[in-house]
């Protein structure tokens, strides 16, 4: 049978060894291949071994290694407009929370996004996607949470359809509506009312809600009384979870059976426990410790106990401008604690399952999504040492050389 592509004599295939999600100990292996071929058709891979593959296009693998394409199951896209002003406050002393207090953060990028024409938003999106697909992210989380009143949460959930649509990457929507409060309203309770109020025009768009729970923004009984209601519609829910304070986010995380926790930064003992033993996915987000120069979320403690660890770089243009993939799993390692195995299966098949697509993105295995990375390495362990260079080879999305 001739095939679309084939990549051959592949000197190193590094993939999650099985289904995920992965925790604990399973994280910190992966399965390793040489010298095998890897058959391409309709978008899938149809083969990876040792036999010879006809197809009508080849890709000398011999001095590559080749990993599933990365997942990023937590950014801000869509958006417009910089803070770069916020971050030169930042370094002055000011914090997130006094920022946002004095009506920038959140609700400084809102008032940017209001303003501007969603052909506007799907420009400097697809500009975004562009620079991350050639880093070998193939699929993104992205989220509403810019809009905050009806109109405007509705406006980037189209966008984040169109983008869908018209880029190669596979966009997974989140509706953030609860994200933060604006000035409109006289009480976090009616901000919530009205967010909760679309539930029933979300249908369209996406299938997961997630709310800020954090202190000063929405609390835990707040959180859960919103969350609740999107349950009962059938909707998934994660949480911004205990990010700047002990919040109560990842417990009641555990509690909704929420799909994620993400941020995790100030959980406590008790919260990392219950965590671990459930089925919800603690999705760390190195990158804006790093952005914000907070403390980072204790992840060797997560996996030690057991739990599902994923990793995403919360791409946003106040709290951590990062999308670069190496970065955050440099920082997942030296920072978080991870090992280079357990941060690649953190960032592919952990972060797939987040997104409930594990059966499809995360591996180089036959029946999955030919969405792949060719690194210019001898060995993935070489993605954390040269983080900092241009390590891709080639980006394969669908079946289709797209770097």
């Amino acid at each position: 049978m001739l095939v679309d592509l084939a990549i051959v004599d592949v000197l190193q295939t590094a993939s999650p060894p099985e289904l995920g999600p992965l925790r604990g100990k399973k994280m910190s292996s992966l399965e390793i291949k040489r010298g095998v071929n890897i058959a391409i058709e309709g978008g899938k891979i149809t083969y990876v071994g040792s036999e010879f593959v006809k197809a009508n296009e080849y890709v000398d693998g011999s001095q590559l290694v080749v990993i599933p394409g990365f997942v990023d199951c937590h950014t801000h896209i869509p958006f417009v407009g910089s803070r770069s002003d916020e971050f030169i406050m930042r370094l002055s002393g000011k914090s997130y929370m006094d920022i946002m207090n004095a009506g920038g953060g959140i609700r400084s990028t809102v008032r940017e996004v209001r303003s501007a024409p969603a052909s506007r938003i799907v420009a400097e999106s697809m500009g975004y996607l562009d620079a991350m697909l050639s880093l070998g992210v193939t699929t993104i989380e992205g989220k509403s949470g810019y809009g905050l009143d009806r109109d405007n949460e509705l406006k980037q959930l189209k966008v984040l359809k169109t983008l869908n649509s018209i880029h190669p990457m596979d966009i997974i929507p989140t509706f953030l509506g609860a994200h933060a409060l604006t000035e409109e309203y006289r009480s976090a309770e009616e901000f919530l009312d009205s967010m909760a109020d679309m539930f029933s025009e979300l249908g369209e768009y996406t299938d997961t809600v997630d709310i800020f729970c954090e202190k000063g923004v929405f609390n835990e009984m707040q959180s859960r009384k919103y969350l609740s209601k999107a349950k009962k519609m059938g909707f998934k829910t994660k949480l911004h979870a205990d990010e700047l304070s002990s919040s109560g986010g990842g417990r009641l995380a555990v509690e909704l059976g929420a799909t994620s926790a993400d941020h995790l930064i100030s959980a406590d003992n008790e919260t990392l426990e219950l965590l671990a033993k459930s089925d919800t996915v603690c999705t760390l987000l190195p990158g804006t410790s790093f952005f914000l120069n907070e403390d980072f979320a204790r992840g060797r403690e997560l996996i030690d106990r057991g739990a599902i660890v994923a990793l995403a770089s919360d791409f946003n243009p106040g709290s951590c401008n990062i999308y670069n993939p190496f970065l955050i799993i440099f920082l997942a390692v030296s920072r978080c604690g991870l090992s280079v195995e357990e941060a690649i299966n953190a960032y592919t098949v952990n972060s797939a399952y987040a997104l409930r697509l594990e059966s499809r993105k995360g591996r180089v295995e036959e029946g999955y999504d030919a969405d792949l990375l060719l690194l210019k390495v001898k060995d993935y362990s070489e993605i954390v040492y040269n983080f900092s260079r241009d390590l891709v080879k080639g980006v394969i999305k669908s079946g289709k050389k797209v770097r």
